[in-house]
């Protein structure tokens, strides 16, 4: 039985067919996240950032190829569609989306897959990558070191320098195949923070004990914010650029409540919440949002068994005939994420500098507590990046 590896590497430095659904990857992305989250506690890695939107592109090629119980597997926990073009629709508004670039944001998606030379792939599956704007290629799997530096060199060139070694030539022995997804994205505040407003401040635990400091950003500024009794969260939603199309959402627990009860609110709930707790009329409020870095690598078979997709994993369970005639599984999938939300902005006219008086009476939002944070395409609604940050750092 040969194996398969899935690299996903991501970039955050902090028009698509709207009719297009994008609730199920969202609901595949929360769950995800919970998963992740408790997988990476259990290694004290408390921060945690991913793109479960990358997982889901990779996956659901997979899936194409993928038959019985594997196949059900794959369809049930990715929420894919049951007919193919429907699904191909939701690839066609993915990949659109990608594709994103102006003066204040850049997204954009690469995806490629490196195939044994010698490993004879059906056409069809070839067919599949290739309308999901994967780049095929064949290689010499024999070659380890040359392969690692081929590879990295894709996702460097992807994430532009971002992410330079996202593989090492022991992660690719006795492999056959390489799935690689790699997103970048770097924006602007719509609002950008005004430096010279940041201080250091305490940061606390979920029972109210300081555990350290951030840099605290802050700036004043209309945003939609509001409580989610839903899922018990307060939530603000800070925009990217002059056309605004894209927007992080930071959720802090109630008080009293902490971030796993959250996240497994996310992973429960329907995802009403994203948009229930919007005003028609922005309000001004008082943010205060901590500068922060968070650098994560991962082994998400563990996370995604845990969601359900487990015989893709299994040697003698794995079914992927439509990929190949030689038996194949998911030996690995490493995703690396690098995140950094500061205080850049485009519009140096809307860093506002206010007084003590304009703090203390405004609307006020204060993330100096664990909280999740959600990168998401307001357009159609769907998730790009989530994570968590619960350990505070000075950055």
């Amino acid at each position: 039985m040969w194996k398969i590896i899935c690299l996903v590497s991501i970039v955050v430095a902090t028009p698509t067919n709207p009719g297009v659904n994008f609730t199920p990857i969202n609901e595949f992305s929360l769950k995800l996240l919970n998963n992740v989250y408790a997988f990476q506690e259990s290694f004290g890695e408390n921060n945690v950032a991913i793109s479960p939107l990358s997982v889901w592109s990779i996956f659901s090629l997979l899936a194409e190829g993928s038959a019985g119980e594997t196949f059900l597997e794959l369809m049930r926990e990715l929420r894919l569609p049951n007919d193919l073009r429907s699904t191909q629709a939701l690839h066609a508004a993915v990949a659109n989306l990608l594709k994103n670039s102006d003066r204040d944001v850049t997204l954009k998606g690469q995806s490629a897959m490196f195939s044994d030379k010698n490993l004879k792939i059906h056409k069809e599956f070839c067919d599949s990558a290739n309308y999901y704007n994967n780049e095929v290629y064949f290689v010499d799997p024999t070659n380890t070191t040359l392969l690692a530096q081929d590879i990295n060199y894709y996702i460097c060139v992807a994430t532009e320098g971002k992410i330079r070694n996202a593989v090492q030539p022991k992660h690719l022995e006795n492999l056959r195949m390489i799935l690689v997804d790699a997103l970048y994205f770097k924006a602007s505040w719509t609002y950008p923070f005004d430096p010279t407003q940041t201080k250091e401040e305490a940061f606390y635990n979920w029972q109210g004990k300081t555990i350290g400091s951030v840099n605290m950003m802050y700036h004043k500024a209309a945003h939609n914010f509001g409580d989610s009794n839903q899922i018990r969260a307060q939530i603000l939603e800070m925009t990217y650029g002059k056309k605004e199309q894209f927007s992080m959402l930071i959720l802090l627990p109630f008080d009293g409540m902490p971030i796993k009860a959250l996240l497994d609110n996310l992973a429960s709930q329907p995802l009403n919440w994203m948009t229930d707790f919007k005003y028609g009329e922005l309000p001004e409020i008082d943010c205060y949002i901590p500068r922060f870095k968070i650098s994560t690598q991962a082994d998400l078979i563990p996370p995604l068994q845990y969601s359900g997709i487990q015989r893709i994993f299994e040697a003698d369970k794995a079914e992927l005939p439509g990929v190949s005639d030689s038996p194949l599984y998911i030996s690995k999938t490493v995703q690396s994420v690098e995140i950094e939300v500061t205080e850049e902005g485009t519009v140096a006219a809307a860093s506002t500098v206010v007084g003590l008086e304009d703090r203390i009476l405004g609307q006020r939002f204060e993330a100096n507590k664990e909280f999740v944070f959600v990168i998401t395409d307001r357009t159609t609604g769907l998730i790009l990046f989530t994570g968590v940050y619960a350990v505070p750092q000075i950055v």
